[in-house]
């Protein structure tokens, strides 16, 4: 049997080739990346925490924290979301993804206000808490919607660029926190403070014009107005396109084969050699996204700089923003590339290259604590840059995303929510040791990272299997398939699960054919 060319790709579609010259697709890729700002508080807070440090003010209206502490507060944004994860998994589940990010995102900006305005550190630190809590929900919702609208052609792309935005946030509270250098007093922390709530209200803003998933209004029966949303945002409102009609079916066909074998509870993760995997796969991804060594320049770039000898405040908050834009550029440069190159390529190299950037850093580091030789200290900047670029290849888009999709749709919210509350949890442990660990150890610490990163090189090269080039049922299908001989076997799978017939191999034609006015051949 011959290798057969992937489903959508071959099928006739009422879109324009060029994505910026159809209508359709433009409120579909608006949609996506208004969804995408759902992780801008994250990396907000990320650059904020690091940014402040290097404000007096705030050092003083919190004690000056350091240490524990320090780790503490870093923590207090993450550890709700170990519980509010499972919420969102409920209310995307039952009252849908719209409703769950509605929700989260609100209570994020609650947060983000509390926080700006407090007037003693307890309630500083209660605004943290309120801000996790209701990033836990609306993260779960926000990957799974983005991966559920977005046409075929572009959801890989799309859902890659989720994480990316996350230095988007990173970027803005670096800037902000260098114009705070100028500004006198509590103010001076609290105008980038406020500035946090501009993701959750541009993700509430476009909530007011998303659709619902259409695989989630199939999975409670209203089958059209699925095809209604599927027509009007990958077909320009045609329900009689050979794509959305394509697409349709596929859902029903993948959702009949989920509920014959009842994939609807957590306990489903442990009950096939498939489920177990991608369990195996999701808890890898959430764990090691911040335990590849970028949870120390992340939140401590400021301590790790100052051991290297750099001290000036506005070297710090500039050396911050630098690093900020350098990520944003290539984390959206693989993201747009995710396609060309595969998952399992981008993941080994970033893997590698991030373990050889570590160890020179570990290397620098120790040269000068043991030389104070400042050539030595300032070398470990470009390491840095080369350390992130690297992460940035894979470990900020693809987590997310390959973790979404590589899920049938019944667990694709609690997989999500596992991925988060699990993350979360390593996450809250690590932000609270790393600080204690790196006044304790100073470089020699870096060595448990490069264990870690070496872990993560074998870990993916058994684990993680290749997913480009398929639909979304296909990619989760993957799991289920691994003895399929080729492509067109897993299409076969697809096709007829549940008893359905969709015919997935040797569809002839253009790959993309319009109407009158969007009439072009890829």
């Amino acid at each position: 049997m011959t290798m057969q060319t992937y489903s959508f790709r071959n099928i006739p579609n009422n879109t324009h080739q060029n994505w910026y010259k159809d209508p359709s697709l433009k409120v579909n890729i608006a949609h996506c990346l208004g969804l995408c700002l759902v992780i801008f508080y994250l990396g907000y807070d990320a650059g904020l925490l690091n940014g402040l440090q290097a404000v007096y003010a705030w050092s003083v209206f919190l004690n000056h924290p350091q240490g524990a502490i320090l780790g503490l507060y870093a923590a207090t944004l993450y550890l709700p979301s170990m519980v509010t994860a499972y919420i969102g998994d409920f209310l995307s589940q039952r009252y849908g993804r719209r409703v769950a990010l509605a929700l989260g995102s609100s209570i994020v900006c609650i947060g983000g206000l509390v926080n700006a305005f407090a007037v003693n550190p307890a309630m500083w630190v209660v605004g943290r808490v309120v801000i996790g809590a209701g990033g836990g929900v609306a993260k779960v919702a926000a990957p799974a919607l983005i991966q559920e609208i977005a046409h075929p052609r572009l959801r890989p792309m799309l859902a890659a660029c989720y994480y990316p935005f996350f230095y988007f946030g990173t970027l803005l509270s670096a800037l902000l926190c260098f114009a705070a250098l100028y500004i006198p007093g509590n103010w001076s922390w609290r105008m980038p403070s406020i500035v946090q709530v501009f993701g959750p209200l541009l993700v509430l803003g476009t909530l007011l014009s998303c659709p619902e998933s259409p695989r989630w209004l199939v999975s409670k029966g209203r089958n059209s107005e699925a095809l209604a949303v599927l027509g009007k945002y990958h077909a320009n409102g045609l329900v009689s396109d050979a794509l959305v009609q394509q697409e349709l079916a596929e859902i029903e066909a993948a959702l009949e084969s989920e509920d014959s074998r009842h994939h609807k509870t957590y306990l489903d993760f442990f009950q096939s050699s498939g489920n177990r995997r991608r369990l195996y796969v999701l808890l890898s991804l959430s764990i090691g996204q911040n335990w590849v060594g970028n949870g120390v320049i992340s939140y401590y770039l400021t301590p790790v700089l100052r051991s290297v000898g750099i001290e000036s405040s506005v070297q710090i908050t500039l050396l911050t923003s630098g690093l900020a834009i350098w990520n944003l550029i290539l984390a959206f440069s693989a993201a747009l590339n995710v396609e060309r190159f595969g998952r399992r390529t981008l993941f080994f190299v970033s893997t590698a290259g991030m373990l050889v950037s570590y160890i020179l850093v570990m290397g620098l580091s120790a040269g000068f604590a043991t030389t104070q030789n400042f050539s030595i200290g300032i070398a470990v900047v470009p390491c840095l840059f080369l350390y992130y670029g690297f992460y940035d290849l894979a470990w900020t888009p693809l987590p997310v995303p390959y973790t979404a999709e590589i899920l049938p749709f019944g667990l694709r919210t609690k997989g999500l929510a596992i991925f988060t509350s699990v993350g979360t949890m390593a996450n809250s442990f690590n932000q609270f040791v790393n600080p204690i660990a790196l006044q304790a150890l100073a470089w020699k610490y870096y060595a448990v990272y490069v264990v870690i990163l070496v872990f993560y090189l074998v870990f993916a090269y058994f684990m993680y299997p290749e997913t480009k080039n398929h639909t979304f049922e296909e990619v989760s299908a993957i799991f289920d398939c691994r003895d399929a001989k080729d492509d067109g076997e897993l299409h076969e799978s697809v096709a007829t699960a549940g008893g359905g017939s969709v015919p997935l191999k040797g569809v002839e034609g253009p790959s993309f054919v319009g109407s009158s006015s969007h009439r072009e051949n890829v």
